[in-house]
């Protein structure tokens, strides 16, 4: 039996430059503030829009190990495992590493422009990100995460 080798297309494609990028004062990009806490206004749990849900989420997916999240085994950077690890050029790479493939897996709208990781007295780490959104006119921001 012969396969067609013709397709038929219905509906308007959308080329993609044509798609409406993400703004950081969009009205619409709206959601919970991680981490969870309860809100001062209407409403059990805060929530956040524009750069402040950006950030939460940024925050919460680099607190987040791989298998915490049971429908995506994948998700997060998975930097628990070098807490007790010296804070060397070696280990440096690799949790830039880390982050770097986990990032731009998941939170593809976002550019990191430069990454510092500093061990703080409390033997916690501290992950300074300078990012920025693709295809966006909107100004770079840091985010800092304690680990």
């Amino acid at each position: 039996m012969a396969i067609p080798d013709d397709t038929d297309i219905y509906g308007k494609i959308i080329p993609p430059k044509s798609k409406k990028a993400v703004s950081l004062k969009d009205p619409y990009i709206k959601g919970f503030k991680y981490p969870f806490s309860s809100s001062s206004g209407n409403g059990y749990f805060s929530k956040a829009s524009g750069l402040d849900l950006i950030k939460s989420m940024i925050k919460s997916f680099i607190r987040t190990n791989r298998g915490e999240r049971f429908m995506l085994p994948d998700y997060g950077a998975n930097l628990q495992k070098y807490l007790m690890e010296p804070l060397d050029q070696t280990t440096f790479n690799l949790i830039k590493d880390e982050i770097e493939l986990s990032v731009g897996k998941y939170l593809k709208i976002l550019q990191i422009n430069k990454l510092q990781i500093l061990e703080t007295n409390t033997n916690n780490l501290l992950v300074k990100l300078f990012v920025g959104l693709k295809d966006s006119q909107a100004a770079n921001f840091d985010v800092e995460v304690r680990i």
